[in-house]
């Protein structure tokens, strides 16, 4: 299991018959014009909720964000957010635009959306990035305002979908400065930490507390970002997935690595489940355990230029330093 494949009761959608017959008394309606000036310019978008493109605005002023789609406007403050969805995505973001996040007015959370909430923020713009996996149907929120989808299909996607967003927000100059200075910081990692890196085969792995533990392999949630430092992961599971949930019994498969990726709480402490993993007999038999050549993360898992910067702090910090 993983982020973007979750059990589908944890995504069921709830949108109250009553949201709905109040949109148009809270300015929505008008075929997804509601929230926008009248008369204001506007600009074709290729949204991945429809084959045709979306009419948006070009400068949009007031944007509900759904799903990862806040990540890449979370800290951009001409963005002009007034509202956005919480769930999955808070995992991806620093303390500090959690909190940001958390001042705004709540519209749900992941397939959760109270689109009566979305409605009375009279946005002009929605963007969602939620996942390909949830399926989410928007036609209750096209009646409020344009919709920009930018979905991803698999984790390594999110700078695709960070610039699609930024790209719909209007804030894509803002935006460019975090990719120039994530794409600096990346290749300054590279080049001091280059042979190292060239000798260790990196394992990342988590848990979601169903008795399995998840590798997560080259495109997955936790090493996306490690990739772009130089970090070596293999690069897919034999049927091709970016990663895979295992039995405990199968810890035994981490000896296939030079050192291990764990995610880990602010405080630098394996998250709870994953502590639960590391607990079990077979663990303390594991070669790079015995090695010490296990890395707990603050982090691990971001995709946003924001959280991936602080990531490469950490990895310098708790890994690259040690090896």
């Amino acid at each position: 299991m993983n982020r973007f494949r979750a059990p589908a009761h944890r995504w069921a959608a709830g949108t109250a018959a009553a949201a709905v017959l109040a949109l148009t008394a809270c300015g929505g309606g008008d075929g997804g014009d509601g929230g926008a000036a009248e008369g204001a310019a506007t600009r074709e978008f290729t949204s991945d909720h429809t084959d045709t493109p979306v009419e948006i605005p070009e400068d949009p002023q007031r944007i509900v964000a759904i799903g990862w789609a806040v990540t890449p406007l979370i800290s951009v403050e001409e963005a002009g957010l007034v509202g956005v969805s919480n769930g999955t995505q808070d995992t991806g973001m620093t303390a500090e635009e959690l909190a940001a996040a958390q001042e705004l007015p709540q519209v749900g959370t992941d397939l959760e959306i109270n689109v009566e909430k979305v409605a009375e923020l009279e946005p002009d713009l929605i963007v969602s990035g939620l996942p390909a996996a949830m399926d989410y149907d928007y036609s209750d929120l096209e009646q409020i305002a344009p919709v920009a989808v930018a979905a991803m299909s698999e984790p390594a996607e999110w700078k695709d979908m960070n610039a699609r967003i930024a790209d719909a927000a209007g804030v894509e100059d803002a935006h460019a400065e975090l990719i120039e200075e994530y794409d600096a910081r990346a290749a300054e990692l590279q080049e001091t930490y280059a042979d190292a890196l060239a000798d260790t085969t990196f394992a990342a792995i988590d848990a979601y507390g169903d008795g399995n533990w998840t590798l997560e392999h080259q495109d997955a949630h936790g090493t996306t970002v490690p990739a772009d430092a130089g970090f070596t992961f293999t690069e897919e599971a034999e049927d091709g997935a970016f990663s895979e949930s295992l039995p405990i019994e199968n810890l035994d498969r981490l000896n296939d690595y030079d050192a291990v990726l764990t995610r880990a709480d602010a405080g630098g402490e394996p998250e709870e489940q994953i502590q639960k993993v590391m607990d079990q007999g077979p663990w303390a038999e594991l070669e790079p355990v015995q090695q010490d050549r296990v890395f707990s993360v603050p982090q691990l898992g971001a995709m946003s230029y924001t959280t991936g910067l602080v990531l490469f702090d950490e990895l310098e910090e708790q890994v690259l330093t040690q090896l």
